[in-house]
């Protein structure tokens, strides 16, 4: 006789099939509630020049118990728009890329949470081919003013403001370097009327436009760091313009929304880490941003920083807008 309260038992292939149903729907109701289960990925949202080996991945996954995905959105003026329209909803955990440049828009945007952690810096400026000035008998420039001289007519490239961090640094250095719009705005029409080039990101001007890389023009618009990536049998292929540069910072930073905010979190401090910091020079040819951490030998000679740094107390958010319209105005009309 069976005991009471189960006057109709269940046979034992009936109630393990009702066990199976029960478990399906659980599932079903988790995820429509967003109760799903942890997260097991980090994804990482970085503009297309970051750069980290795959040991250095491998280290990360190991340490943290997540997989590493990377999400590359273009230059640091389309990473920010990326993650600012995609707030809301975000395509990743945690951003590396934004810059002192656009990390106002950013903040402004709330497209992150807590604290921006500086990872790395570097000084931008322009470098030139010294192989193309020697056999064009031609002195280099000595600074970013000379550029508007007619003997370097048609021989500069330099970045769109807009979608490129380099490009707004450049566009703020002019700003800091003048004391009067008018005065900024008599060189901008000087470049453009020396036939400066506007490339849309850094990745073209440099590996697209430079004459080091098949292109015409022999002037670009780069970093101080950028002539230690080319050194050829130990002799420098290019220079730097190391006076009056823009001090440039990245940052990186858990997305507001994030899935895995706890693993955003592990990789930030992974950035901030001895390992990952000694390997920046070397990989994207910035400084480390955490004091103490070594360079490579080389770059005492090759990638020393600028000698004068300009627009470090520039306000961008209260003048991003403006400015961008003011270069519209004499490089798109």
């Amino acid at each position: 006789m069976p005991a009471q309260g189960d006057l109709n038992p269940v046979p034992t292939n009936e109630r393990h099939d009702m066990k199976k149903k029960i478990a399906l729907l659980a599932t079903a109701v988790m995820a429509l509630t967003g109760c799903a289960q942890t997260p097991d990925t980090v994804r990482l949202a970085a503009h297309d020049s970051f750069a980290i080996s795959d040991e250095l991945i491998q280290s990360f996954e190991e340490q943290s118990g997540f997989e590493l995905e990377i999400v590359r959105l273009g230059d640091t003026g389309s990473l920010t728009n990326q993650l600012s329209l995609t707030k809301n909803a975000p395509i990743a955990d945690v951003v590396f890329g934004i810059d002192n440049t656009f990390q106002s828009l950013a903040i402004e945007s709330g497209i992150a949470q807590g604290d921006w952690a500086a990872i790395d810096y570097s000084d931008v400026c322009f470098n030139y081919d010294i192989s193309y000035f020697e056999q064009a008998d031609l002195t280099p420039p000595s600074s970013w003013r000379d550029l508007i001289d007619p003997k370097y007519e048609g021989l500069t490239v330099v970045t769109n403001p807009r979608l490129s961090s380099p490009g707004l640094a450049f566009l703020a250095t002019t700003f800091a370097g003048f004391e009067t719009n008018a005065e900024v705005f008599e060189y901008w029409r000087g470049l453009r009327d020396n036939k400066v080039k506007v490339a849309g990101s850094w990745e073209d001007a440099y590996f697209v436009d430079f004459t080091r890389y098949g292109g015409e023009k022999p002037i670009v618009l780069s970093y101080a760091s950028s002539p230690a990536a080319e050194v050829v049998d130990g002799e420098a292929q290019t220079a730097a313009l190391r006076n009056e540069c823009f001090r440039q910072t990245e940052y990186a930073a858990v997305l507001t929304n994030s899935p895995n905010p706890g693993g955003a979190k592990q990789f930030v401090d992974f950035l901030t880490s001895e390992t990952f910091q000694a390997s920046v020079a070397e990989a994207m040819y910035v400084y480390p941003a955490v004091t103490g951490v070594e360079v490579p030998r080389a770059w005492a000679e090759h990638a020393k920083p600028a000698t004068s740094v300009l627009g470090e107390d520039l306000d961008f958010a209260a003048n991003r807008e403006r400015w961008l319209k003011d270069w519209s105005d004499v490089f798109d009309n």
